[in-house]
């Protein structure tokens, strides 16, 4: 019998279906396409109006966006919360939106760091230092920029996107990135990556590590900690990383004042490393650092998990028995 006819065809495949979710590639591709023609004084009214049919559509984001100001604002009304929650995503749309602009058409991003003095002091440290920061303003330019003034070696951690097309997508543009920026690293937190042991060595090596204090997803493991009558569930690796390591830890906050204009807020360092000290007591200091931040600009803080909850107030203490 003839070789040909005794091998097995492969069985067709089907065709890939998009994902035009909000986790997919489909609408960053095309968005690229758009911004190509479009001048930016079209491009922010429209926007605000596709934002607001996102803001009514994504039911889920939307409501963990609002448990989350509910517990930073109890101040704000009803009213003014769901106004708040649109804020939200449309300050997330407008980083988005710098971020395509800068990364994918080279356009300029505005730099003003108000605490030199702080920011001088972590790049004059002669051996390896933790960065703490949260999502918000934008973290891959941010991180980008804040590479090349550093004038060190950063390596940043991200979590991988949830659909594996925008994944590739993600990893395109920051390897265009490191390409150009030789100061950038940047490592994915996968589940059984073991990436904790690579960056405590990283900083043991004298380098910098720039990780996300803020927000906890799928894979990463959760501590809850309460302050001011809020309980916030932030992620615990970074927290063991810098018992671990013992490194000087310092707090650093992005945010946007304009288009492709940004302001780097960098604080004074929260843990000299000196000292031993436990990753719960380390949670307990960094935690009001970003209250504080959150608490202040609340539009600028991109989680879209409900992280924040009132404090359950503790029992009344029952009289004592005669």
């Amino acid at each position: 019998m003839p070789a040909e006819e005794t091998a097995k065809e492969a069985p067709p495949q089907a065709p890939r279906l998009r994902n035009t979710g909000l986790h997919g590639a489909f609408w960053t591709q095309m968005l690229l396409k758009v911004l190509r023609f479009m001048p930016v004084w079209l491009c922010l009214p429209l926007n605000a109006l596709v934002v607001a049919f996102i803001y009514l559509m994504a039911g889920p984001q939307r409501q963990a966006v609002l448990a989350n100001l509910q517990g930073l604002r109890p101040d704000f009304g009803l009213l003014r919360r769901w106004w708040a929650g649109y804020q939200v995503f449309l300050q997330f749309a407008l980083t988005y939106l710098d971020r395509l602009w800068h990364m994918h058409f080279k356009r300029e991003v505005t730099w003003d760091i108000p605490n030199l003095s702080h920011f001088e002091e972590m790049r004059a440290h002669p051996g390896g230092v933790l960065v703490f920061t949260i999502h918000s303003g934008n973290y891959d330019i941010g991180a980008t920029l804040f590479a090349q003034k550093f004038g060190r070696t950063l390596h940043m951690v991200r979590v991988p996107e949830q659909t594996a097309e925008l994944q590739e997508l993600r990893a395109a543009e920051l390897q265009s990135v490191e390409r150009e920026n030789p100061h950038l690293r940047v490592h994915y937190n996968e589940v059984d990556s073991h990436l904790g042991l690579e960056l405590c060595r990283i900083l043991m090596a004298g380098e910098a590590v720039a990780v996300q204090g803020d927000r906890v997803v799928t894979g990463v493991s959760p501590i809850e900690m309460d302050h001011e009558g809020v309980t916030f569930k932030i992620p615990r690796g970074p927290l063991v990383l810098a018992e671990i390591s013992r490194v000087p830890c310092y707090p650093i906050f992005l945010q946007r004042l304009g288009i492709l204009k940004y302001r780097i807020v960098c604080g004074p360092c929260f843990y000299d490393g000196k000292t031993k000290i436990r990753a719960d007591d380390l949670g307990k200091v960094w935690l009001p650092i970003m209250h504080r931040f959150v608490h202040e600009h609340w539009d600028q803080w991109f989680v879209f998990e409900a992280l924040v909850k009132e404090a359950k107030s503790a029992p009344p203490d029952e009289p004592a028995e005669r």
